[in-house]
């Protein structure tokens, strides 16, 4: 046996970002992701919004020898490993849903009273009766359930189009005669049972890659690994073939926009079956979705990323598939993540090696390289700006508050620690709290103040100017924001702050060099930032202090574990064995940010204390090295074995989660021995009489 060394970073509803790092001298090294000529690079995604999405589960027998973690109610190991291959996934972000607009009309012969419109015939509308019961939690008895009547948001049907592979119309103006529908792959029977059962039966990258095409909806990243050194990347799911991008043009608006229901958008029936294929439509065939075993390059990274390449030129429709057709699987994810994993991957290569210490330390790491790159930005317009002749930037360079603040952030080392002794941070261990060092304090100072600023920094370049074009527009996501104010810095020597529609976003009256324009909005931002972080806003957060050290990370940045069932189960609540350490401040304070490798993002137009509070962050972190013997793995879930309210595992995983720790996947027997709290057999009932 070939030895090997395989690391996963996972995080998210599904897994998450992937590190694999294959056998000592061979050569490469693998991020499993997106597909980047000459190489491949991948990170980890993050979707999380209840405790104990995953729990532990461990298979023997039958011809499984399997260990990892899955979801309530699936059989089988979701993500994990089994004697001959490790695996991951992360989110894809392709597009297997589309939303119509439809021409609804009231027709006495269809059974529902309406029908759609389709190339001028009307096609009848399905109702489904519908009955909403609710548990009151009646004390004493846990199977009470109340009728909840029709009303309001209540209704008392659902109505379906069946063109849409039976998916709903989810509105209705009667007076316009229109609808929403929402056709989506999942509304078809699917096998990804199925996939997960012959995943954990794989034998090695060929059985992987087989099973995988058994998971036909919800499109991930998917990751393997085996003993043997084999590593490899994989994408999934059954993308539907639009008849119009087939046709090789799009009618009318793209798929990421409403699409028109009666005619030119539909997808196509299915003409040539894929194997296993489930959905009744056209599907882009396996071998056109992105993947590739043992890349030469070395490594693959993936942070949800485009693995096609397509929209690397910003136009995700101007690629054509083999033998015709537009290509079309989906967008770029905001590629900071990916940068920053690959940066630390090819740090460790160029030290030696990469070693499973390093690949928790990946997992840990809350470095932003949008902030060292906007850092400079900072500091920069403010050395010119003591050069000035413009009067409004040369006041902003005498401003004390903003050459404080501009300092700090040249000082930055551009990390997101919580700089408070009840924040969690990943230099702590096991979930003990330390009193953060003067150091710490500086950097979340620095980062606080970097945050604010770039939210000011959107709105005074972007949403300003198009508002001012009309209110009505809405303003860009904040992926696409950040990547837009990048590109017109870094077009501005030949652009000026001119974009591609001609819209001139560092436009400021009385200001007639573009060069003083820019500047004076990069310190102007600043300036607003600071009387944001000192008015009434975030007083609950800095009880308007103007001392810029009082503005910690952590006192902003906050996780809360939503429950459906709110107080107790939120973490933290009242009532919950966990409760907001900081008074007025809901959540648990803890470092990470937006667009790093341990991402725990937030808007980043956020205003005010309570926009900082974050549910999106890793679900899962699993590490995994191929040795000898097998593997030998670690895992880490923000939770605990049960979510029992004040039992022994609930949250028994949780605060080693916090501080990005880890517990060890016990393989055997003879792991288990010393460290059992109890056994419960199910054995056959026998038969009587």
């Amino acid at each position: 046996m070939r030895r090997s060394l395989f690391a996963l970073l996972c995080a998210g509803v599904l897994g998450a970002g992937s590190l694999v790092v294959s056998p000592a001298g061979a050569g490469h090294a693998g991020v499993a992701g997106r597909v980047e000529v000459p190489g491949l690079r991948a990170a980890a995604s993050v979707v999380r919004d209840v405790d104990g999405v995953w729990h532990p589960i461990d298979m023997r027998g039958g011809g499984y020898d399997v260990q990892g973690d899955s979801f309530a109610g699936v059989p089988f190991v979701v993500l994990g490993q089994n004697r001959h291959l490790a695996f991951g996934a992360t989110q894809h972000l392709m597009d297997v849903t589309d939303t119509f607009v439809e021409q609804v009309r009231t027709d006495a012969a269809s059974p529902s009273g309406l029908s759609t419109v389709y190339k001028g015939r009307r096609e009848p509308v399905v109702a489904i009766p519908e009955t909403f019961r609710v548990n009151p939690r009646t004390p004493g008895r846990q199977d009470v359930l109340d009728v909840v009547p029709p009303g309001g948001a209540i209704p008392a049907r659902t109505l379906v189009v069946p063109r849409r592979n039976n998916g709903p119309l989810l509105t209705v103006d009667a007076v316009a005669g229109t609808g929403l529908s929402v056709q989506y792959t999942g509304f078809s029977p699917t096998a990804e049972l199925e996939a997960f059962r012959r995943i954990n039966l794989a034998r090695g990258v060929g059985d992987f890659r087989e099973a995988i095409q058994h998971f036909d909806m919800g499109g991930q990243h998917f990751i393997v690994a085996t003993v043997s050194g084999d590593i490899a990347y994989f994408t999934n799911a059954e993308v539907p073939v639009r008849e119009d991008l087939q046709a090789g043009r799009v009618h009318g608006n793209p798929p990421y926009l409403l699409r028109d229901g009666t005619g030119g958008n539909e997808w196509l029936p299915v003409v040539h079956r894929q194997p296993h294929q489930s959905v009744p439509y056209e599907i882009v065939p396996f071998r056109e979705m992105p993947q590739l075993v043992n890349p030469p390059a070395g490594f693959l990274v993936s942070a949800n990323n485009d693995a096609s390449t397509n929209s690397f030129d910003n136009d995700v429709l101007n690629q054509t598939r083999p033998g015709g057709g537009v290509y079309y699987l989906g967008f770029f994810h905001n590629g900071f993540r990916a940068a920053r994993i690959t940066e630390m991957v090819r740090a460790a290569v160029a030290k030696g090696g990469v070693t499973a210490a390093d690949v928790v330390a990946m997992q840990a790491d809350t470095t932003t390289l949008d902030g060292r790159y906007f850092a400079s930005v900072i500091t920069g317009a403010l050395e010119r700006a003591r050069r000035s002749a413009t009067p409004e930037l040369a006041a902003l360079a005498r401003d004390p508050r903003v050459v404080e603040a501009a300092g700090r952030i040249g000082r930055w080392d551009n990390t997101y620690p919580t700089g408070i002794p009840e924040g969690y941070d990943a230099i702590e261990r096991d979930g003990r709290l330390e009193t953060p060092s003067q150091r710490e304090v500086e950097n979340s100072a620095a980062a606080t103040i970097y945050v604010l600023w770039r939210g000011r920094f959107m709105v005074n370049v972007l949403d300003r100017h198009v508002q001012q074009i009309s209110p009505q527009l809405p303003t860009a996501i904040d992926f696409s924001a950040l990547q837009a104010l990048r590109r017109l810095l870094v077009d501005f020597d030949t652009r000026h702050g001119v974009g591609r529609s001609g819209i001139d976003f560092f436009a400021v009256p009385g200001i007639a060099d573009p060069a003083d324009r820019r500047d004076y909005l990069v310190l102007k931002s600043l300036d607003d930032a600071l009387r944001l972080a000192a008015g009434d806003a975030f007083a609950a957060a800095f009880g308007n202090s103007t001392r810029q050290s009082d503005y910690r990370w952590g006192k902003l940045h906050r996780l809360v574990i939503g429950s459906p069932l709110g107080a107790p189960y939120t973490i933290p609540s009242e009532g919950n064995r966990f409760t907001s350490p900081l008074p007025g401040l809901p959540g648990i304070p803890v470092d990470g940010g937006p667009n790093v490798p341990d991402v725990a993002g937030h808007p980043l137009r956020a205003d005010a204390p309570d926009r900082f509070t974050i549910g999106l962050v890793p679900s899962r972190r699993f590490v995994a090295q191929a040795t000898g013997s097998g593997w030998r793995s670690v895992d880490s879930l923000p939770g605990g074995a049960s979510e029992d309210l004040g039992g022994p595992f609930e949250q028994n995983l949780l605060r080693r989660w916090l501080t990005n720790d880890t517990y060890p996947i016990r393989e055997s027997a003879r792991d288990l021995a010393g460290v059992t709290d109890s056994v419960t057999a199910f054995v056959p009932a026998r038969r009587t009489g």
